[in-house]
This record gives structure tokens, sequence and C-alpha cells, in this order.
């Protein structure tokens, strides 16, 4: 009676093992598909930053009128130019009101003072 008992508990363990293993198999299946469906959602992420890194700056050029030119310096690293401190001026009165004012003010202080003796 003890060994019916006994082989019927290793019979349900091995049955056990099995199912273990059959559902880990099924979960790391999942995993492998959740990674996969993270790949493609990271580059989509990727590929729209990049579109609306390049609408933003033809909307910067179209609204301020400051023309934007980009330099790749050592590959990755990017600098905007712009080509004088009038389009700077330009660009924050017509973009900003009146803090662009403020700001073209500060940017030609020096000739403002000149201008007026000072």
């Amino acid at each position: 009676m003890e060994d019916d008992k006994v082989a019927h508990r290793i019979d349900d363990h091995e049955k056990r093992i099995t199912h273990l293993e059959t559902n880990y198999g099924k979960v790391i299946e999942k995993i492998d598909s959740m990674e996969k469906g993270q790949i493609e959602i990271q580059n989509t992420v990727i590929k729209s930053s990049s579109d609306q890194k390049d609408l933003l700056n033809r909307l910067i050029e179209h609204s301020l009128g400051i023309s934007l030119k980009q330099e790749e310096t050592k590959g990755e690293v990017s600098k905007l130019k712009i080509n004088s401190r009038k389009e700077i001026a330009l660009g924050l009165i017509g973009g900003t009101g009146i803090s662009g004012i403020i700001g073209a003010v500060i940017v030609f202080w020096d000739q403002i003072t000149k201008a007026f003796g000072g």
C-alpha cells in the first residue's frame, strides 16, 4: 500500500514537472515576442523623433525667419548656425512679441548706446 502511495506521488511529481516545463517554454516565447515588439516600438519612436526634429527646424525657419544650417562635428553632434544678429532680433520680435523686443534691446545694447551718444 505504501509502495502505491510513493509511486503515485512520484508520478504526480513528474506530471507537475512536465507541466511546468511546458509553461516555461510558453513564457519564454511570450518574452521573445515582447522583446521584438519593444524593438519595433523603439525604432518607430526614433524615426518619429527624427521626423519631428526636421519639422521643428522647418517651423523655426519659417516662423522666425532664421536660416538654420546644421554642421556635423565629429559624427553625431550638430550645431545650429544663425547668419546674423539681425536675424536673431527679427526672429525674436516676430515670434515672441514684447519679450523679443527686450531680447533685441539686450543684443543690440552697444549699438543703441552709441546711436544716442552714450
